[in-house]
Parts: structure tokens; sequence; C-alpha cells
């Protein structure tokens, strides 16, 4: 009855650990899905100022140089950022419902350690794509007009640089005082299965959230 009790009380304590941590999995996720939504806009705004961008005869070759170079570069930083949260979302998901015991812990700290790759390539692609604005406009507008829409995207990149460091710093919190789950998901747990006449099986096992396999049973 004891025996039945305790994993009883053991398989609430997983349920309801791996709960936390599908919490924290859907958070990750959403943040992907909308950056990547916002990278395959702004690669869509570039490849059709690529594409569909008609260069003026005589044109500096300095400027349709460093025009060219802003527009690639913003491209492949969005492409790039929606193939990311793409890989994330599938293989993550995949991994952390298919996956074995300790699967959902280990997607959400991997999803939680490239989320910065992801969003600084979002950042280059978004500041690469006003770039791009600012050599077009010297390519097609007279010299009065493409400086003061120079000033104006100058301004928008410091306006987007100086919301990003306050709203940043505004939601900051020391990692160290970050709600964990290291309590529920690192407790080891020492399992009595009894498995024939006079033995039984002495099984110790982290509860939830291990990357390693399934520890081997000893026979005492």
């Amino acid at each position: 009855m004891l025996a039945a009790d305790k994993l009883l009380l053991q398989s609430s304590i997983r349920q309801n650990a791996i709960s936390l941590k599908e919490k924290e999995f859907s958070l990750h996720h959403g943040n992907f899905n909308a950056v990547g939504t916002q990278a395959a806009v702004l690669a869509g705004f570039t490849v059709t100022a690529f594409i569909e961008f008609d260069c003026p005869n005589g044109a500096s070759r300095v400027l349709k140089f460093f025009y060219y170079m802003a527009s690639i570069i913003s491209l492949s930083a969005n492409i790039l950022c929606v193939a990311n949260t793409t890989f994330l979302s599938v293989w993550g998901t995949g991994l952390a419902m298919r996956g074995p015991d300790g699967s959902m812990a280990r997607a959400v700290d991997g999803m939680y350690q490239l989320r910065r790759n992801v969003f600084l390539l979002f950042g280059i692609g978004m500041m690469a794509l006003l770039v791009t604005a600012i050599f077009g406009s010297w390519l097609l507008m007279d010299p009065e007009a493409a400086a003061a829409s120079t000033l104006l995207l100058a301004y928008a990149i410091y306006l987007t640089l100086k919301s990003y460091r306050s709203i940043t710093s505004m939601f900051h919190f020391d990692e160290d005082d970050a709600v964990n789950f290291d309590d529920l998901l690192d407790a080891t747990q020492t399992l009595i299965i009894p498995s024939g006449p006079g033995k039984n099986v002495k099984i110790n096992r982290r509860a939830v959230g291990s990357a390693r396999g399934p520890a081997l049973p000893e026979v005492v």
C-alpha cells in the first residue's frame, strides 16, 4: 500500500513538473512564431526592393554597391531568421511531445539557448532594410530629398535602438532570480519494485527533465 502511494505521489509530481515546463515551452514557441512571421514580412519587402528596383542610368557605382549589399544582407538575415524559427518550432515540438523521458526540459533549454541568435538575425535584417532605403533614396531622389530621407531614416534607426535598450532594460531580470524547476526536475527518487521472490530492483532516476538516459536497474 505504501509503495503504491509512493508511486502515485511521484507520478503526480512528474506530471505537474511537466505541465509547468510546458508553459515555458509555449512561451518560447509563441515568441519564435511572432519573430518568424515578422522576418518573413521583412524578407518580402527586401525581395521587392532587390528585384523591382529600377536603377537610373549613370548612377554612382558606389551607391549601387552599398544598396545591393545592404539588401542582400537584409534578405539573408531575414531568411535565416525564418529558417531558424521554423526548425526550432518543428523539431523542438517533436522532441518535446514524442521524445523520451526528459525531452520537454531538453526542448525548452534548447529554445532558450538559441533565442538570442534568432533575435540577432531579426535585428540585423531590420536594420539592413532601413540602410537599403537610405542608399535607395540617394539613387532615386534629388540631393535635397535624399538628404531629408536620410535624416528621417537615421532617426528611425536611432529610435529603434533606443526603444530596444529601454524596453530590454525595463523588463530585464537577473537569471539567478528566474523561476526554475531544478528542485523538481533534478530530484532523485528511489523506487523499489519487486522483481521476484527475495529480490527487489532498485532504480535511481531523475523525476523529470534530465537530459540523461534512463538509469540502469540495480538488483539488490
